[in-house]
C-alpha cells in the first residue's frame, strides 16, 4: 500500500520577507492631478497643481520593520489619519524631509537632479537617526497638522539639507528652514483639533519608551519628481 504524503496543513506558514526599499521607488503611487481636496483625502494641496510643473521632494526614506510599525501604531493619535499604514492596513514608507514641496519647471528636472548629486559629497557616510519626542506640527500654509517624531540632528542630515538649499537657491526655488528634522506619522485638518491641541491620552511614559526604541538607518538620499524616484547611495 502506498503511503499517503504528509499533511502540511498543520505546519506553520513561514513569514513573508519584507519588501526591499527599492520596491517603493519602482511602484510610487500615481499622481492625483488637480487641487480638489476630494482627490487628496480631504487635504488641500500645499503647492497648487500647475501645468508644466512637477511636484518634487528631497528626502531620506524610512521603511519601518514590522516591529517598528507595531510600536508606531501605539503612539499614533486615534483621531488622526495614519501615515504608518494605508486605510487597508498595508505598511507605508516614512521619510525625513530635506526640502520644501517644490514645483519644478519641466526643463529644470534633469538639471536639478544633476546639481543635487554633485552637491552631496560622494564620501558622505550612511548614518543612523534617533528620536527625542513627538508633537503636532503645522505645515507652512496652515492647511494640515502632522503628528511627528522629532529627530536628533546629525552632521549628515545637516550636510544634505545645506546641499539641497544651495541648489534650490541657485535655481530660484524656495529653501527649507532648519526648523528641526522630523518624521510625520499622522495628519489631521486644523478644524479637527481644539484650541489647546491636547496630547494623546496615553501616558507620556509609554510614548517615550516607544520613541526611545526607534532608530532609522539611512543609506541613501532620494528625490521624487512626479512619479519618478532618483536615488544616491551613501558610502557604506
Amino acid at each position: 500500500m502506498r503511503k499517503r504524503p504528509p499533511d502540511d496543513s498543520t505546519r506553520p506558514t513561514p513569514p513573508v520577507p519584507p519588501l526591499p526599499d527599492r520596491f517603493f521607488d519602482q511602484y510610487a503611487s500615481a499622481p492625483r492631478v488637480g487641487d480638489d481636496p476630494e482627490l487628496h483625502g480631504g487635504r488641500t494641496r500645499q503647492s497648487p497643481h500647475t501645468e508644466g510643473r512637477w511636484p518634487t521632494h528631497v528626502y531620506c526614506e524610512w521603511i519601518p520593520t514590522e516591529k517598528q510599525s507595531t510600536s508606531l501604531d501605539l503612539i499614533v493619535p486615534p483621531t488622526a489619519s495614519s501615515l504608518v499604514h494605508s486605510p487597508l492596513g498595508a505598511p507605508l514608507p516614512l521619510h525625513i524631509s530635506l526640502s520644501q514641496s517644490l514645483m519644478l519647471a519641466t526643463d529644470d528636472r534633469d538639471d536639478f537632479v544633476r546639481r543635487m548629486w554633485a552637491a552631496i559629497d560622494d564620501n558622505l557616510p550612511s548614518f543612523s537617526v534617533k528620536f527625542t519626542s513627538a508633537d503636532w506640527l503645522v505645515n507652512p500654509s496652515h492647511t494640515r497638522e502632522f503628528y511627528a517624531l522629532r529627530a536628533t540632528a546629525s552632521d549628515q542630515l545637516t550636510a544634505i539639507l545645506d546641499a539641497t538649499n544651495h541648489v534650490c537657491q541657485a535655481m530660484s526655488y524656495p529653501t527649507l528652514d532648519d526648523a528641526g528634522f522630523h518624521v510625520s506619522l499622522a495628519w489631521r485638518l486644523p478644524d479637527q483639533a481644539n484650541s489647546k491641541r491636547p496630547r494623546r491620552d496615553d501616558s507620556d511614559e509609554l510614548e517615550q519608551s516607544v520613541i526611545d526604541t526607534l532608530e532609522v538607518n539611512v543609506e541613501a538620499v532620494k528625490i521624487k519628481i512626479g512619479r519618478t524616484v532618483y536615488r544616491k547611495d551613501l558610502k557604506s
